[in-house]
């Protein structure tokens, strides 16, 4: 689970970091990251929130960090930084739920078909 999790959050950070492409692949990111270790963990519904929670916390570093270098720069108020910060965290859980439960989804249908 914390491999495909892994792959997940690589995935997702990969989509976001790309230059001129992460204008258009942001925001379904963490769906695709999703989507993408669901598949290979076949994960059930109740895996499905673990994964996105694993998800998460993975990119949560990488995520406040970024925005507290931002706001130690005082390119925003850290307040900004901090609803910003939940809110993105809040998006790549969610994101990262949605996709894994497809994911698993298609893959255990794959494999009974």
């Amino acid at each position: 689970m914390f491999r495909a999790a892994l792959v997940g959050a690589a995935v997702t950070f990969g989509l976001m970091l790309i230059p001129v492409l992460h204008f258009i692949t942001w925001l379904p990111a963490p769906l695709i990251g999703g989507y993408m270790a669901g598949a290979r963990a076949e994960c059930s519904q109740g895996q499905a929130l673990l994964l996105g929670l694993l998800m998460a916390a993975l990119l949560a570093a990488p995520v406040m960090g970024s925005l507290l270098l931002v706001a130690w720069l005082d390119w925003i108020p850290a307040s900004w930084a901090a609803w910003l910060g939940g809110g993105l965290l809040a998006w790549l859980f969610a994101g990262g739920v949605v996709g894994s439960a497809l994911g698993g989804a298609s893959a255990r249908r794959s494999a009974s078909a």
